[in-house]
């Protein structure tokens, strides 16, 4: 596991360049309010597959919250318990600017620009991805370039598909993965776009037959979308400690790892390739698909 996230490391300094975390102040103001309340809140998802899942939020970021509030019970000598909030694509952002939890975990695409949108920073990577997808085993690229494509509005994967196809094509109207993966299974749209990993994941859960279904990874410039995944931290000098923390708890070998191992160990596979893809030197200028991968290899 330590390659892949040395690499991953290093990845993001290529697809999210100049996001630093710098020490301006070592004032404690969140630590202070957790220890003033003895709760550590968290933003997690409900719908994301080994992130957070189901009503009890399981996965990657439930886990990675308790080892955290484990480690500040510790240091400042107080029981600190978890309160996992509920966290949405639309509202992750404001849930950590007005202070209703204290980060956000789940599949947030790191980019400087977000971190300028919306007044936020993001943590070390700790995942990485690129946009696919989903389609009937039986499509072909010529197919789907005549078809409707759907996605969350509002994702980087929206973002993604709009630099390959045209805007007429796009149905960015479902607010969930699961819809749109039912969308493709009905019929009612050729293909829906996501994190390819998430597919996957939401497409288990759905019990759908992976014979029947297989993903298309879209490319600009010989390259997938890639992303790489980070926590969303609250901006501002005087939470600079804070972020040192989330960091630290990622990267650790001895703590952050076996969190890691316990979800994405299946994984591995999935993002060594992703991660050769997304660094891979060959710059031809060309954009399309690559051949269709089945669902279940993934």
């Amino acid at each position: 596991m330590m390659k892949i996230t040395q690499k991953i490391a290093i990845f993001s300094f290529t697809i999210a360049a100049g996001i630093f975390f710098t020490h301006f102040s070592w004032a404690e103001s969140i630590e202070q309010e957790i220890q003033s309340t003895g709760l550590l809140k968290v933003g997690v998802r409900e719908d994301s597959p080994l992130f957070g899942f189901g009503g009890n939020k399981n996965g990657y970021c439930a886990d990675f919250a308790q080892k955290l509030a484990t480690n500040l019970s510790q240091k400042l000598n107080k029981t600190i318990q978890v309160e996992l909030v509920k966290s949405t694509t639309q509202n992750r952002w404001d849930l950590v600017n007005r202070g209703s939890v204290h980060f956000e975990c789940g599949p947030n695409t790191i980019s400087r620009e977000r971190e300028r949108q919306f007044g936020i920073k993001f943590s070390e990577p700790f995942f990485v991805t690129a946009t696919q997808i989903f389609v009937r085993a039986d499509i072909a690229e010529e197919t789907l370039r005549k078809g409707t494509i759907g996605i969350v509005g509002g994702t980087t994967n929206e973002l993604d598909i709009r630099q390959i196809y045209p805007r007429v094509q796009i149905n960015n109207s479902f607010e969930r993965r699961s819809h749109g993966i039912t969308a493709v299974q009905l019929g009612e749209i050729t293909g829906f776009a996501s994190d390819g990993i998430l597919i996957a994941g939401t497409a288990s859960l759905l019990e759908i037959n992976q014979r029947k279904y297989s993903m298309i990874t879209p490319l600009r410039n010989n390259r997938p979308f890639c992303a790489a995944y980070g926590m969303i931290l609250p901006d501002k000098e005087e939470n600079s400690q804070w972020r040192d923390t989330i960091d630290s708890l990622i990267t650790s070998r001895e703590q952050g790892e076996p969190i890691w191992n316990k979800w994405f160990t299946n994984a591995l596979p999935y993002i060594g390739e992703v991660l050769n893809a997304c660094q891979s030197s060959r710059q031809n200028n060309t954009e399309g698909v690559r051949e269709s991968k089945p669902l279940n290899s993934i």
